[in-house]
């Protein structure tokens, strides 16, 4: 059975397809700067035009999967499969091979809900898909004035299981978190 689109993004497929477009998207990843897991990098951007600590996921969605969110880790950038969340730091998605600024999410308008029924439609038929379940829950937890309204015209029962999954994503769970950091690299705060 073939992969549907939301679930084809995988680890390895951002890595290859940041190596192979990096002159199109005017970044150089330097020699010798990916971690054990290789999940962290160090690349040049001429967007920012420095050197900046990246993290590779799948979906951006992985940022609070990871507990990302609740701990210090150095990350300046995110370069995901896809941009499925809403994040506090830059985003680099490779599906569309477009950067995204802290707290911006992918589709603005449509998921903008408003007094005007069109609106609310397009932005209730996208809540109900993982995709836009990812980045209501996303836009919740960073806290965009946008996603509370639009939460607010929801039903009691889905707003309050909405909210109770916000407030787990919000905490640390417990466990180890993950490794980006060998002992002797690790940055100083």
């Amino acid at each position: 059975m073939p992969k549907r689109r939301y679930t084809r993004y995988t680890l390895e497929d951002t890595q290859r397809a940041l190596q192979q477009q990096q002159h199109q998207l005017h970044i150089r990843i330097l020699p010798g700067s990916a971690s054990l897991n290789g999940r962290r990098i160090r690349l040049y951007t001429e967007r920012y035009k420095r050197e900046v600590w990246a993290i590779l996921l799948a979906r951006t969605s992985e940022w609070y999967a990871f507990n990302l969110n609740t701990y210090s880790h150095g990350i300046e950038v995110v370069i995901a499969g896809t941009h499925d969340s809403c994040v506090s730091v830059p985003v680099l998605a490779m599906d569309s091979l477009e950067w995204s600024d802290p707290y911006q999410i992918r589709y603005e308008s449509t998921f903008k809900a408003s007094k005007d029924p069109g609106s609310w439609e397009r932005f209730n038929r996208l809540r109900k898909s993982r995709y836009g379940h990812n980045i209501l829950i996303g836009s919740l937890i960073v806290g965009r004035v946008d996603a509370r309204d639009g939460l607010m015209t929801l039903p009691e029962r889905t707003r309050f299981r909405i909210e109770a999954e916000v407030k787990h994503l919000r905490h640390r769970r417990p466990g180890r978190p993950l490794k980006l950091w060998e002992e002797s690299e690790a940055p100083q705060h």
